[in-house]
Parts: structure tokens; sequence; C-alpha cells
């Protein structure tokens, strides 16, 4: 992928946005179908000539349902404005063999750009392939039309679709193809990854030309922000199928704070891949611990934990932001929170 602009690519993006103008409308119908969003607030991480890009946070989000699949894990939010019309970014997934038919409910993509504050915007498609790398093959299921927002992680609930998208065995490719142009543009949006380090075999990019590649190779230096939440359709004898999974290689995801902002208390959600510790603790804006909700075991799966407003010494902290963050097994996830009178 080259941030410069090939003759083609200018001649493509140029069709691709007359285009834009006569089917706009019809792809914000299909995709707001679909569309939530959740916002997670990763501390920046440095990566060249990628943009570290802020996020901010709040929450939106007939076999029974697991928590997330995700590749990411660190704590670093980049952005990557490197792509062309046609391109996609994507993950490879993977969920534990007994799972397998699963069906999948709902998939969070990181989008995000330098400062923002960019419009929402409409790209190509969001892509499932029963396939990894090299070639996940053809697409399984397609949303036409996603619109994203600058500065969150993009929640599309694709239960509108029941029993069309049955991923039968493992690994599964999660896709995002792009109707917009950002190479060459610093400023425009573009998808995220976690400035981590990149796995190789599970990230992929498809150029334009070129075909699909695995994006470490690219030069790519963290694993794109996407998650899947999915049920397997057939519960096994342990009872699975009867909680909820994301589709994860990192150990630890939480998807909502509810209420944000609050006055009085707010939950957090969280989910733990593996049973384990989890240590759950609050910060101030300037990086104080000013409260320790939990530092416990927990079981694989979904928790709730709340918090009050109330710091470690017994009293109620003052008005303004807080980042509630839960550390399991070397990972973590952060949330912002807004406390209000």
């Amino acid at each position: 992928m080259m941030t410069t602009i090939s003759a083609l690519r200018k001649t493509l993006f140029a069709t691709r946005k007359t285009l834009d103008r006569a089917f706009k409308s019809a792809l914000v119908v299909a995709g707001m179908l679909a569309q939530g969003s959740v916002t997670v607030l990763l501390a920046p991480a440095v990566f060249a000539p990628s943009l570290i890009v802020p996020f901010a946070t709040d929450a939106y989000a007939q076999c029974p349902e697991e928590p997330p699949l995700q590749n990411y894990s660190g704590a670093g939010s980049v952005g990557c404005p490197c792509f062309v019309p046609g391109e996609q970014a994507g993950v490879v997934l993977t969920a534990p063999p007994s799972h397998y038919p699963l069906e999948i409910l709902r998939v969070g993509i990181g989008w995000g750009s330098l400062f923002g504050s960019n419009p929402a915007q409409i790209e190509e498609a969001i892509h499932i392939y029963e396939g990894g790398l090299p070639n996940p093959g053809t697409p399984i299921f397609t949303l036409l039309g996603p619109q994203l927002t600058d500065g969150v992680i993009n929640l599309f609930n694709l239960e509108l679709f029941p029993g069309n998208i049955i991923v039968n065995s493992g690994p599964f490719t999660v896709s995002l193809e792009f109707f917009n142009q950002s190479a060459g543009n610093t400023l425009a949006s573009s998808p995220v990854h976690d400035g981590n380090g990149c796995q190789l075999g599970k990230n992929a990019v498809f150029t334009v030309p070129g075909g699909w590649n695995d994006a470490c190779l690219l030069g790519v230096t963290g694993d794109w922000v996407v998650f899947v939440v999915y049920r397997p359709c057939t519960p096994g004898p342990t009872g699975i199928g009867d909680i909820p999974f994301v589709a994860t290689n990192t150990p630890v995801v939480i998807t909502t704070a509810s209420p944000n902002p609050f006055s009085s208390a707010t939950q957090i959600e969280f989910f733990l891949q593996q049973p384990g510790k989890a240590s759950i603790t609050v910060f101030d804006v300037g990086g104080r611990r000013v409260a320790r909700l939990a530092d416990r075991d927990y079981t694989a799966g979904t928790h709730l934990i709340g918090w009050d407003g109330v710091g470690d010494n017994g009293s109620r902290v003052p008005t303004g932001v807080y980042f509630v963050r839960v550390e399991a097994a070397g990972s973590q996830s952060v949330r912002k929170v807004l406390l209000t009178k």
C-alpha cells in the first residue's frame, strides 16, 4: 500500500465519488439498520507514519449468545489513513472448536482520525468470510453501506439477519471495505489498530492492486480493533451456548458503561476470555488512582461491577472525567466515564 496515488487509483476514486452521489442514500438506509456505537478510550501508542487516534466513550451495543471475539490487546489506538476505494482491512478470528457452527450477532470496528472530529462517513461494506489468510475466499455475508463514527468502536447489529451468518469452522475473516480514500490525507478517518505488535496470520489487508496480504508484512505494527459477538448453534454437554462469548485473542474487554454520563452510579460490563484474577481500578485525568473496585478471581464470561463515584478515601470524587481500567492476564481494557452533579 502506497500513500502516493497512482493514476489508476485517481481514476477509481473519481468514479466511486460519482457513484457515492447516486447511491449514498440507499447505502445509508442499509447500513443504519444495523448501526449502533460503542466507544472505548484507548491510551495513545506511537506508530509512524500512521496517526495516534484519541477515542471517546459511551455505550450503545436460534443459539445462545457468547462473548466477543477480537484480536487486539494493546492500550494504544493508532490510525492508518492509507487506503483507497475497494481495499479492505480485516481480522482473522478463531473460536474454540466446540463452538462451531456459530452464528455472528454483532461486529465492532474501531474508527478514528487524528483529532476525532471528522463527520461520520459511509464505507462500502462489511464482509464476513468463512476462511482466513492467505485468501479468505468469497464472502458468506455482506452488509452494504456501514456508517462509521469518528473516534469510537462502531457496533453493527447483525441480529437483523437471523440464521444468515453461520460459520461452520474456523478460522474466519471479518473485514471493512472502503468506499472513501484516506491514502494521502493524514487528517482522514481510518481503521485503527492497537499499536501493540502485529500478530502474523490474524490481520489482513486487501490491496488494489495486489489482493490479500498479511497486514504485519505490510508494516502495520498492531492488531486491527475489530471484535465479533457470536453464539454457538450447538450447545455442548457443559451448557456451552448459555452465556455470551467474545471471539478474542485478548483476555479482557470492557463493552459498556451505563449510564454514562452518570450522577449517582454507573455499571461497567466486561468480558473475560478465561477464568482468573482481574483488577478493576478508576483513575482521574492525571493518571492518579482514585478507587480500586475489585482485585479478585472471576469466572470466564460476562461480569458487571458498579461504581458510585466514591474514592478509596470514602469520599465522593469531584465531578469530571474518569477512566475505568480492567486488567487481566497481562492485558487491559479502558473505559472513559463522566461523573456529573
